[in-house]
Parts: structure tokens; sequence; C-alpha cells
């Protein structure tokens, strides 16, 4: 709770300090139906930090294979960048640590046998992007992230809702994959 009320604290000065905060839409995951929205604040002459949130509300969706196969999660990344020319013009590295939760079929075999999951997931890792001024107030942000991701879940099914994974108090996955990535657009208040 003391992270949270000091990164917001920060974030109130640095936005009186540096009036060049960009509220951003991812479009590449927007245009899918998982909005993908992201705020942008500048904390020094080469740092911003950006808080980015990326949620899916489909609670069935249907394939040409699989019927109603749940895919909902919602993912929160903090970031702090460091840009190698000025503010929001070239590219930047940013370092990050995320979480989320996740109702979804994590393969084809799951979703054939009518199955999901259901947990939640940690997130650490870098991004790499960058960003382009396209008029005075609005910004163009391509970026791609990844790193380490750690998983714990519970399995379920579908028809019955009972746990197909019942020997197991919990199942789990780690892996180092790439998680995240777009194209924003962002408008500066």
């Amino acid at each position: 709770m003391k992270f949270y009320i000091t990164l917001i604290f920060l974030l109130l000065i640095s936005y009186n300090n540096y009036s060049q905060t960009y509220i951003k839409v991812n479009t590449a995951t927007t245009l899918f139906g998982v909005p993908g929205i992201g705020v942008e604040v500048p904390v020094s002459n080469k740092m911003t930090f950006q808080l980015d949130v990326t949620t899916s509300f489909w609670n069935s969706v249907t394939t040409n294979k699989y019927e109603k196969r749940p895919y909902v999660f919602n993912q929160i990344f903090p970031e702090i960048r460091y840009h190698f020319n000025e503010l929001n013009s070239g590219f930047y590295v940013g370092l990050h640590a995320g979480s989320g939760m996740f109702k979804l079929s994590k393969n084809s075999s799951y979703a054939s046998s009518n199955s999901y999951q259901y947990g939640y997931i940690i997130f650490t890792g870098i991004t790499g992007g960058f960003q382009k001024k396209i008029k005075e107030r609005w910004l163009l942000d391509v970026f791609l992230g990844g790193g380490w991701s750690k998983a714990t879940y519970e399995g379920f099914n579908r028809n019955t809702g009972v746990r197909y994974d019942i020997l197991s108090l919990i199942n789990y996955s780690a892996q180092w994959i790439p998680y995240r990535g777009g194209i924003m657009i962002g408008y500066r208040f």
C-alpha cells in the first residue's frame, strides 16, 4: 500500500513539473476487442513513467474449431523508461514488473476437451520501443516487451465447473517469453 501511495505522489509531483503527460490507446489490441490504455508521465529530462492496462472481457470466444472458449484476462504494467534522445521522441528502453489474472484455455488440447484455466500471473522484463510525435499534441508509440512470467492457476471443466486437476493443489508455469506489444496513439494534455 505504501508503494502505491508513493507512486501516486511521485506522479502528481512530476505532472506539475513536466506538463507532457500522454494518455494512450493501444490500437493493435483495441481493434481486436481487447482494450489497452496507458498514461505516460515525465519524471526527468530523459525518463518517463508509464502505467498501462490491457483487459479482455470475452467470456466466450467461438472459433471455427472450438465453441465458447473463454478469453478473459487483465494485465497491469508499471514501467520506467529511458529515452535516448529527447522525451517522447526516438528510441527508448524500459524496465517493468506487472501482474494480472486470467480465465482462458492455454492451448488447443484444453479447448478441445472443454477445459480452461483460472489464475494469476506476474511479469518482469524489458520493453523496447520507438516514439514519434505526429502533430503538436499527438504521439505514435511502437513497442515490444517480454521477459520472465510465472502463472499459478487451477483447471476447470467448462460444462460442469468442476476442477479437472483436483490431485494438484495448484499448478504453475514459468517461462521467458514476449508478452506485450503494440502501437499506441497518445494525446498530450
